[in-house]
């Protein structure tokens, strides 16, 4: 056992697979949280969990917290003493207070004046007796999605609690949860290993559970997971289909796992395989298993959370499980074929889109004029695609096998169309205008999915935004953020040069009377939104700051420009000539302020540096615009640099502020026009405090 060492374990009834690792993670941050802010100083914290137990332990944890002096402000001092110098009642009282004497008040100067301080000796508390009134606040504290409460009792947690475990350097800490009292013994497996285990110390707890059949450490225990399921699959001369998500929810529903396969009928392989997936990993959470070439066997691996006496008799229950919802899913399919989508298109006035802006039968309405415009200036050769696409693209959520499995729609879409005749480019834009699907997810592969997925999000965001919803801190019921940040990366990833401002207008158009808010307002936060998102996103992609705000505060029209003008600041940034660019741009921008006058006359130019630097403005300027209109500006920017030393020598050698009205107007002008060159790039001042950070 090591000195010092805290082991603490939750112990519950199964706890749902998707609950236990925010669970867990939560519960190891709140405790270094919790330490560090009462000035445990500790060595590391490790973490299992199973779903019967959530459990920390804390490795070199200081027995006790250092003493401290608190240093604590009272009354001014002119309150503190009568004008005989005497303590007044503020000056005893605040002694009394702090647990001092009144000759050990000491004055101190602040910027307020002088006050009263009481330095209070504080002696570190027993770490024991801390985690004792720390660790019961942490498991009531710990989020999820949905708790519950049991028996007589009003405590709230995901599912019962059974058992505490408490240990600190190898003595018991005291506390209770209601009813239930902390234990230094664990639990093993339910069925195989039941009897209770005394552990001490993480190593000690780790390694007792894995002699009861109890793999604690998620990671051991995931290997343990994909290991079995390759075994199992192996033994039917296939493989696992690979799915990372399924492993991981399968991780967190055994506390050993063993793998078994299982078959099913043949003729179930008629169905789409989409729906042959889903429906093992959704319902069962079983493995689908395909050959060498990857076609998919009529084979299934489940995992179970016992040892299995006789294979053939526990495939054949799970068999009968899954055959059941194969011939539900047979039954389906053989019923969606009996329409096609071009008939269901015309029946979605049926499905709410949202009480206030109508059925999916107007949403695919307004998408379909929406795409077809898009189509007809980004992508003509492709609006009659569009146009089809948009007419189907919202069809297959009428359909019984959608209504079964709703995360299949789109591929219901794709798939029925394909069986029913359609175009392959329309068939493919049903299912991959859904993309992404997810941050992070994969983007449409074909340009007219793309375009419709853009209609289908700009519609969306368009319509919640003319009626006035709003996002707020977690809450998104309508995934606005999700919908922003798609539209994002669709228009980023096939280059779709689409001004935002214009378009948006038109999709509030394409509303009629169903807003309630002006469209100008409902556009402005709109575009306000879009950039918090374009602008999240490129930041956490480790674009640094400064660019992104140089570029998003002067010009937020089309993402595409935005994004090449913010990778050209990035890449000029590291020369020293721009760092020294960007501080002059700063000075001149605090010169002009709110001046927009740039009409320089030639005739009031005196100075030598004034009429050098004029020249080159007229010069740089001709030369970088051709390559700024391009939307080149790299190598815009390496021109612009050109600016610096004129500039320089301006500032050195010229009076901008002259007396005369005249001169000082026409100095302003011209250091205006300076400033609307670099802002066809970026604020170049923004920059500034990144240079100053180098």
């Amino acid at each position: 056992m090591s000195a010092h060492e805290l082991l603490f374990e939750i112990g519950t009834e199964e706890i749902p697979a998707g609950y236990i690792m925010p669970a867990l993670d939560a519960l190891r941050e709140g405790l270094a949280r919790e330490l560090t802010q009462r000035e445990l100083a500790f060595a590391e914290i490790r973490s299992a969990a199973t779903p019967r137990r959530l459990a920390v332990g804390v490795s070199g944890l200081a027995p006790r917290q250092p003493d401290r002096v608190e240093e604590a402000l009272g009354p001014p001092k002119k309150a503190a003493f009568d004008q005989s110098g005497r303590p007044t009642k503020a000056a005893l009282g605040f002694a009394a207070t702090k647990g001092v004497a009144v000759e050990e008040l000491e004055v101190v100067v602040t910027a307020k004046g002088e006050y009263l301080q009481a330095r209070v000796e504080l002696p570190g508390r027993q770490t024991a007796e801390l985690l004792e009134e720390m660790l019961p606040q942490l498991v009531t504290g710990l989020p999820f999605p949905k708790s519950m409460h049991w028996g007589s009792g009003q405590l709230h947690f995901a599912r019962p609690l059974r058992w505490l475990l408490a240990v600190y350097d190898g003595k018991l800490l005291n506390f209770r949860l209601e009813e239930l009292a902390t234990g230094s013994q664990t639990r093993g497996h339910r069925f195989l290993a039941p009897a209770p285990l005394t552990a001490a110390s993480f190593t000690e707890y780790l390694a007792g559970l894995r002699r009861a059949e109890v793999l604690a450490d998620p990671e051991e225990r995931r290997r343990a997971v994909v290991k079995e399921i390759e075994r199992a699959a192996a033994t039917a001369g296939g493989a696992i289909l690979p799915d990372e998500e399924l492993v991981s929810t399968v991780t967190n529903l055994v506390e050993t796992p063993f793998a078994i396969c299982g078959s099913f009928a043949e003729r179930f392989l008629e169905l789409p395989h989409e729906v042959l997936i889903t429906s093992m990993r959704e319902h069962q959470k079983y493995f689908a298993v395909v050959d060498r070439a990857g076609k998919l066997l009529p084979r299934f691996v489940a995992v179970n959370n016992t040892r299995v006496k006789d294979a053939r008799v526990g495939a054949e229950g799970h068999q009968r499980v899954l055959r059941a919802r194969l011939e539900d899913a047979f039954f389906f399919f053989n019923e969606d074929q009996q329409r096609p989508l071009s008939a269901r298109a015309g029946e979605l006035d049926g499905i709410i889109f949202q009480a206030k802006l109508g059925t999916m039968a107007d949403k695919s309405a307004r998408i379909g004029e929406l795409a077809g415009r898009l189509a007809a200036q980004f992508a003509p050769e492709q609006e009659s695609v569009v146009r089809r696409a948009a007419r189907l693209c919202k069809a297959d959520l009428l359909t019984s096998m959608v209504g079964e499995f709703p995360s299949l729609q789109g591929v219901i879409g794709r798939d029925y169309a394909c069986r029913q005749g359609e175009k392959i480019e329309v068939a493919e834009a049903l299912y991959s205008h859904y993309l992404p699907l997810r941050a992070g997810d994969r983007l449409p592969k074909d340009l007219a999915g793309a375009i419709l997925g853009c209609a289908d999000r700009l519609d969306t965001l368009a319509g919640c935004f003319g009626i006035g919803l709003k996002t707020t801190g977690a809450a998104d019921p309508f995934g606005l953020r999700r919908q922003a940040l798609g539209l994002i990366h669709l228009l980023l990833g096939h280059k779709i040069p689409l001004p935002l401002a214009p378009w948006i207008d038109t999709a509030l158009e394409l509303y009629g009377d169903r807003l309630s808010e002006q469209p100008a307002a409902a556009r402005n936060r709109l575009l306000d939104f879009i950039k918090g998102r374009f602008a999240n996103d490129l930041t956490a992609r480790d674009i640094p700051v400064e660019a992104v705000e140089a570029v998003l505060s002067v010009d937020f029209r089309e993402l595409n420009d935005c994004r090449e003008r913010i990778e050209a600041l990035v890449a000029i940034s590291s020369r020293p000539a721009f760092a020294l660019l960007a501080a002059a741009f700063k000075r001149v921008n605090n010169i002009i302020k709110d001046n927009r006058d740039d009409r320089v006359d030639p005739a009031l130019l005196q100075e030598p540096a004034e009429r050098e630097l004029a020249a080159a403005l007229s010069r740089i300027g001709a030369e970088a615009e051709p390559l700024l209109q391009g939307g080149d500006y790299r190598r815009a920017l390496d021109i612009i640099l050109g600016m610096k030393e004129p500039v320089d020598r301006f500032f050195d050698q010229v009076m901008v502020m002259a007396e005369k009205p005249e001169l000082r107007r026409n100095r302003l002008a011209l250091l205006t026009g300076i400033a609307a060159l670099f802002k066809r790039v970026g604020d170049f001042s923004k920059m500034y405090a990144l240079q100053n950070q180098d």
